[in-house]
């Protein structure tokens, strides 16, 4: 059976890069909106409005929210991970010392 290892700092370091790219997909996602809207900002008619509200919705959402969020999750993942190892660790240590 192979045994399970956790590099804590390691660990820590990408929690914190995962949190920052989570963030920088929201704001990108926002300029990504903004960019669709200003593409097609000149066009008339039913086919820009039904555009227009496919894009301030569904596709907002997603690059905004849904995305961002998915990202995020996973920083919350390992970091739970991380937090049950080191806990785990912990009490393994105290048994062993009579703590």
């Amino acid at each position: 059976m192979a045994g399970c290892r956790i590099v804590n700092a390691a660990v820590e370091g990408s929690v914190e890069n995962i949190n920052k790219i989570a963030e920088q997909y929201k704001t990108l996602g926002t300029n990504f909106i903004t960019d669709l809207n200003n593409a097609i900002a000149e066009m008339e008619g039913e086919a820009k409005d039904a555009l227009q509200n496919f894009i301030n919705t569904d596709v907002k959402s997603f690059v905004e929210e849904s995305l961002p969020s998915a990202v995020q999750g996973m920083a919350t993942l390992l970091e739970a991970n991380r937090t049950n190892f080191v806990d785990a660790d912990q009490q393994i240590a105290d048994s062993i010392s009579g703590s």
